[in-house]
């Protein structure tokens, strides 16, 4: 038996905008404005991640195609032995490094898996998320960086962030190994287009719908973010670990 993250990925431009701002990382492909499917070996390091754009316009589709791409490189680049420690060195490196090169108006939150030697870390800068559904209940694992949540004010607009790469002052990046991973945990990646507009308890329900298959799940999702108002752009993504045999 061979353990498989099943990924299926989907980034939206939703109903009000006028451009995606939104991109996601599927490992060796960037893409907005569409949909793909994918499988991958958990004994190779992977990479999966959304990153939603800041600045409007093109700044803000060039800032979220930037924190994705410098990423992609540096993590092709790294060596096979690192310690957990030397790990989050690495990633420490690639938020200040883009943070400084983001030109004056641009910033991108990101959240995102890394698996690395078999084990797995998960990361975020700003409000973008990531869930995990295991034995039937869903768990928040990122806090928003935002003046709402991290800043402790609850009547706070939820979009106000207080850390991004790029756009005034320091960044920062939470970086965390999880859980060994078990046979059907699922994962959800998201922008704030989904879940400022799909509550949690039905994510897990559409999640755990019999029989959903991530790409069932995923395009539910974006259809009920689009019936809630469809306001932002929406980037979804579900990883589904998966026992096959060889």
């Amino acid at each position: 038996m061979k353990t498989i993250l099943s990924v299926y990925g989907v980034c939206d431009i939703g109903l009000k905008k006028s451009n995606n701002e939104d991109m996601i990382l599927l490992n060796d492909e960037m893409f907005r404005d569409g949909s793909r499917q994918k499988e991958f070996d958990i004994g190779n390091n992977i990479v999966i991640a959304v990153a939603d754009g800041i600045g409007g316009l093109d700044k803000g589709e060039a800032a979220s195609e930037m924190a994705l791409s410098r990423l992609k490189e540096i993590l092709e680049k790294i060596p096979d032995d690192l310690n957990n420690q030397e790990l989050k060195e690495v990633f420490d490196v690639y938020t200040q490094e883009t943070h400084k090169l983001m030109s004056e108006g641009m910033g991108s939150t990101i959240a995102g898996l890394f698996v690395y030697q078999c084990k797995g870390f998960r990361f975020h800068a700003g409000d973008s998320r990531i869930y995990l559904l295991r034995d039937g209940g869903l768990r928040r694992l990122t806090i928003d960086h935002s003046l709402r949540e991290s800043g402790g004010n609850p009547d706070a607009p939820s979009n106000i962030i207080t850390n991004a790469l790029g756009g005034s002052g320091s960044a920062f990046i939470e970086f965390e190994e999880v859980e060994q991973p078990l046979n059907n945990d699922i994962y959800l990646l998201s922008s704030d287009g989904l879940h400022d507009l799909v509550p949690p308890d039905i994510i897990s329900d559409t999640l755990m719908l019999p029989r959903t298959e991530g790409f069932e799940a995923a395009e539910k999702l974006l259809t009920l973010a689009k019936e809630n108002g469809g306001n932002d752009n929406i980037s979804i993504i579900t990883i589904k670990i998966e026992e096959k045999e060889e």
